[in-house]
């Protein structure tokens, strides 16, 4: 016997069902697994899924989890949080919404982000959703730190703190924007913890070029001498000037502009 359909909306009562238990539940991303822990029969799960994924009241964001499209949603034009959604491709790998995402909120600049960067341990893809890009960024695991969790969406979301979204703005810019926005934020900072995450950065060059700017631009040295310049070879201040100019022996630094 064929499943008795909803002539007003085209879903039948078991889809129906599930589509009332993910809007009782209140989130907004959903994996195949939560799915399965409402029902006792996995093959049940999938044909449901594929069934609401044909009908647009789930929509893939990458396999096995999905974005719910509730049934309020006009037509199924629903484009859900789009920190949410940066979280879920995240899938469980540690990440930090990070780089021009943040960086208007903080106000390092007047322009709003066209791409949600998503800084994790796992992976590395572009991705659009909902007509919302996203670029998940591959890092090492030193560089998962300086974070705070916001909640949004009944969920628990990671992002880059001030002091460490500074830092990223160094490698996101270039050195001179990056240090044109440290100029201006400086008093704006917490000079102690912005210092220790210069300090932890696991980049050699980066720590060099920060540390002079910072020395130059009144940072005492009791906090700066937390900063390890290393003790081989020299790095030039700029790279895109010319490669000569004076030598910063604490910095290891060629001041070549």
């Amino acid at each position: 016997m064929k499943p008795k359909v909803n002539k007003y909306n085209g879903l039948t009562p078991n889809e129906i069902g599930l589509l009332a238990r993910l809007e009782y539940e209140g989130k907004e991303v959903y994996t195949r697994a939560d799915i399965i822990s409402f029902y006792d029969d996995e093959s049940k799960v999938d044909y449901l899924i594929r069934r609401l994924l044909i009908k647009n009241r789930l929509r893939n964001i990458v396999k096995n989890v999905y974005l719910f499209i509730p049934m309020k949603a006009p037509g199924g034009k629903w484009a859900g949080n789009e920190y949410v959604i940066a979280k879920a491709l995240a899938r469980g790998a540690n990440y930090y919404i990070g780089y021009s995402s943040v960086f208007n909120s903080y106000g390092f600049t007047d322009q709003v982000a066209q791409m949600i960067h998503v800084v994790n341990e796992k992976y590395s893809l572009e991705k659009k959703v909902g007509g919302i890009r996203y670029k998940l960024i591959k890092v090492l695991p030193n560089r998962m730190y300086g974070l705070e969790t916001r909640r949004i969406d009944k969920e628990d979301i990671v992002f880059a703190s001030k002091e460490r979204a500074l830092i990223d703005a160094f490698d996101f810019y270039g050195v001179k924007k990056g240090f044109s926005i440290l100029t201006e934020q400086l008093s704006n900072m917490d000079m102690a913890v912005f210092v220790d995450y210069v300090a932890r950065y696991p980049v050699c060059i980066i720590r060099r070029r920060m540390g002079y700017f910072l020395e130059r631009l009144g940072v005492s040295q009791r906090l700066l001498s937390k900063v390890d310049a290393g003790i081989k070879g020299h790095s030039f201040l700029y790279d895109t000037e010319a490669k000569k100019g004076k030598t910063d022996k604490r910095w290891r630094i060629i001041v070549n502009g």
